[in-house]
């Protein structure tokens, strides 16, 4: 018999000590038959539950689709028109869907809700029980989600990704599908929540090194010995949230014993506070970095300068010129950088090709992200800032499918520096980002970007040598320089 179910979903990962507030044109938004017709073949895991569900002959009952790149806290205009489209066709659908199906980050906060998704997860579950009616209730989860006990407690399974960059996006998406599916033979399953008292910087959680490394080894090992384990999800947190649940967190869903799921989980918190210290890794400053390039060989690839305190995927506004400014004050030329300063770009749109202008560049957004840089430079290439990913299982394909949009775009040159100039901020998750603007990432001596841990599959496998620099931002790894006031005793930093 066919199934029907119901699908949307949220994404948004909310920085909150950003001073401007996430608003309605901020996210793209589908609803109705758009989910289904703009998300599939797009590489996003709406198009993994899509493709799953076309080969079960499942019925798509489409909901609301929201997606924004991370940002500040949203506002309430957001969060009241999501509720309304979700619940008005739920309430037209409920009595005919066989399973919900959601589509989440796991981070979101919003002007109401410090924890969004668990809110949504428990009005949802009222919503299901004043109808008396029990169906399963699937969610796929960013691996940077802040999970809550009543995230837990308001969803039949919860699946996330494995991966940091987020390359498994998708395959996620068809795993949870696949859950679901199991779910129909038998929902007498039950989910077990572990928090810990660890916030843990972006820069170490990358899933290539530890703790992410061992803990995800050990976690699939479980489940591969353990035939009761449906999964076990380990969550690296999302550390820019100021709110009670931010930080390092386990859950599982179980066919069997909770006491035996419970078990692992402790097991698994032991190996992460044994090796909690590559949690927490140190950053060089720009000057230490200089003298290390003195001495280096071997220098036919570009040198990565990574910039985490302005790490867009974080949420930060793209327009950090701390880094910048200092670099281009050294003897160094052959550098790559991308700025999003939508004011310089129309400038340059309102310009000539060919033509040299003088621009003040960057730190426009707020206060903590340095000051404009004054700069002369030539303009190279104007373009709406469209592209395509190059790696149609990137990082960015979780967050926006394979079709981006930077807005007006410009690249502007002169003898040290290329620059890129978008209008909306774009992570540097795929090369396909540079390549479209004329920009050849292969020839540069220096790239300077603007992440944490996303840019790894695109940029280590051109790049010589990768450092990480401390400078000025809001997704500082130093989590010390934030005013966290929501946490209480978690632990933010290993003296």
């Amino acid at each position: 018999m066919t199934k029907n179910i119901f699908l949307s979903g949220i994404y948004h990962e909310t920085h909150t000590f950003l001073s401007q507030p996430t608003t309605l044109k901020d996210f793209i938004i589908y609803k109705n038959d758009d989910v289904v017709e703009k998300n599939t073949g797009n590489g996003s895991p709406m198009d993994g539950f899509i493709d799953y569900a076309t080969k079960q002959n499942w019925n798509i009952v489409s909901g609301i689709q929201m997606s924004a790149i991370p940002s500040g806290i949203v506002d309430e205009e957001s969060e009241n028109y999501f509720d309304k489209n979700f619940f008005e066709k739920l309430e037209e659908n409920y009595d005919k869907i066989d399973a919900i199906f959601l589509i989440l980050h796991g981070a979101m906060v919003s002007k109401n809700h410090d924890d969004f998704e668990g809110d949504l997860l428990e009005k949802i579950n009222n919503f299901l029980s004043q109808k008396n009616i029990k169906i399963p209730i699937v969610a796929v989860l960013d691996l940077h989600a802040n999970v809550s006990e009543k995230m837990i407690k308001n969803s039949t399974c919860v699946y996330a990704y494995r991966k940091n960059p987020h390359s498994d996006s998708r395959e996620t998406a068809v795993k949870a599908a696949s859950i679901l599916n199991s779910l129909f033979e038998n929902l007498k399953v039950s989910q077990v929540f572990h928090g810990t008292k660890y916030i843990l910087p972006p820069t170490g959680v990358g899933t290539a090194n530890d703790p992410m490394k061992s803990i995800l080894q050990e976690a699939i090992k479980i489940e591969q010995d353990d035939d009761d384990i449906i999964c076990i999800n380990v969550m690296a947190g999302y550390s820019y949230a100021d709110i009670a649940d931010c930080g390092f967190s386990l859950n599982c869903c179980t066919k069997g014993d909770i006491a035996v799921a419970k078990n692992y989980l402790n097991f698994l918190e032991s190996i992460l506070e044994s090796k909690i210290n590559f949690a927490y890794p140190k950053e060089n400053t720009l000057d230490e970095v200089i003298e290390t390039i003195k001495n280096l060989t071997n220098l036919e690839k570009p040198i990565l300068l990574i910039e985490p305190a302005d790490n867009i995927g974080g949420g930060t506004p793209g327009d950090a010129t701390d880094l910048l400014s200092n670099f281009l004050k050294s003897d160094h030329d052959g550098i790559v950088a991308i700025i999003n300063d939508p004011e310089a770009a129309k400038i340059c749109h309102q310009s000539n090709i060919g033509e040299e202008i003088e621009l003040k560049i960057g730190a426009k957004f707020d206060n903590f992200h340095g000051v404009p840089i004054p700069l002369k430079a030539r303009i190279e290439y104007v373009s709406d800032g469209k592209f395509k990913l190059e790696n149609k299982q990137s990082h960015l394909a979780s967050m926006m499918g394979i079709n981006i949009n930077m807005g007006l775009s410009a690249v502007i040159k002169n003898d040290k520096l290329t620059l890129l100039l978008t209008s909306i901020k774009t992570p540097p998750m795929d090369l396909g980002q540079l390549i479209s603007q004329g920009i050849k990432p292969n020839d540069a001596k220096f790239i300077i970007v603007k992440a944490a841990v996303s840019h790894k599959d695109a940029y280590d496998p051109i790049a010589s040598h990768s450092f990480y620099i401390d400078s000025q931002g809001l997704c500082t790894s130093n989590l010390k320089r934030l005013p966290f006031k929501k946490i209480g005793s978690k632990v933010i930093a290993i003296d």
